[in-house]
């Protein structure tokens, strides 16, 4: 290994060891590293799923069951958007959360960016250092041949006093007014096909105009695991977003953007998710501009 690509590594090593650092548990945590704080006092493990009748079937021990889209406004004109505070807070006294809680949030299957669209909202609820996914999810943890439960946890409810952090998210006018700005990057992570314009679907195929394509698939390797520093420092480099710019991430809805904006977060870039997404952006007038790529233009 080279001198330059030695200093480069250790950089990036320690700057991943500094935003630890600053948590109260890591962004992501192994298998091993539940398995050593399972019983810790104040740990809480929800694991995420689309159906209760999936968790019963298996889940960690003293998990606690989150569907879904508990922490997303669905409505007839937009389908993921963040919920109000009162909602916010009702959900999270029910599952047993306290201000103290340490959060691993588990994924089934290949449900990775459901997830992380949870810990999206706890975040904005006021959790986000407090707050860590599974890396590998409920699948490594079950390959490894570690236990499994079918019973539910008694949750006592709790009463909670939450800081929003509005931080966290940010709608069309705002991406819009900073289209230009050489300090904002704009992150499509969708699939390159809907990125390019040859996606269905949609009122207006394409992407928002400038931004950048970086697919939420790219930062997992073939087990769902989340890629090491180097690798997801090198996809950036490639996707052409600068290190110091402020990375607002969007997709269809806001899921796949969720992750991209984690993978964002855990390089050390200051991170937005457009809240509303590709689905609120393209039924805008056309000055919220949109546009393929060269080759389905042609």
């Amino acid at each position: 290994m080279s001198r330059v690509l030695l200093f480069f590594v250790i950089c990036i090593s320690f700057t991943a060891s500094l935003l630890s650092a600053e948590r109260t548990i890591p962004f992501f945590v192994s298998t091993q590293w539940l398995s050593d704080h399972l019983n810790d006092k104040d740990l809480v493990v929800l694991q995420v799923g689309f159906s209760r009748n999936e968790y019963k079937y298996a889940h960690l021990p003293t998990a606690r069951f989150v569907w879904f889209n508990s922490l997303a406004v669905s409505n007839p004109d937009l389908n993921t958007e963040m919920p109000s505070a009162e909602e916010g807070k009702k959900l999270l006294e029910e599952l047993g959360i306290t201000q103290n809680s340490k959060i691993i949030l588990v994924f089934a299957g290949q449900n990775v960016t459901t997830t992380t669209r949870i810990m999206l909202a706890l975040s904005y609820f006021g959790f986000a250092d407090q707050t860590s996914l599974l890396d590998g999810g409920l699948e490594l943890w079950k390959s490894e041949g570690r236990l499994i439960s079918k019973e539910s946890p008694v949750i006592k409810k709790t009463t909670l006093s939450l800081t929003i952090d509005p931080s966290v998210i940010t709608d069309a006018d705002w991406v819009k007014d900073h289209l230009s700005s050489p300090t904002i990057t704009i992150v499509d992570a969708r699939g390159k096909n809907f990125y390019d314009g040859s996606g269905g679907g949609v009122a207006r195929q394409g992407h928002i105009k400038g931004a950048k394509s970086l697919p939420y698939s790219s930062i997992l390797d073939s087990t769902n695991k989340i890629k090491s520093v180097i690798e997801l420092q090198k996809l950036f480099d490639e996707t052409g977003i600068p290190k110091g710019s402020t990375v607002v991430t969007y997709c269809h809805v806001g899921q796949q953007a969720t992750l991209v904006y984690y993978a964002a977060k855990y390089l050390g870039y200051d991170a937005k998710v457009y809240d509303g997404c590709f689905e609120d952006w393209n039924v805008r007038d056309d000055s919220y501009a949109v546009e393929k790529t060269e080759s389905v233009k042609k």
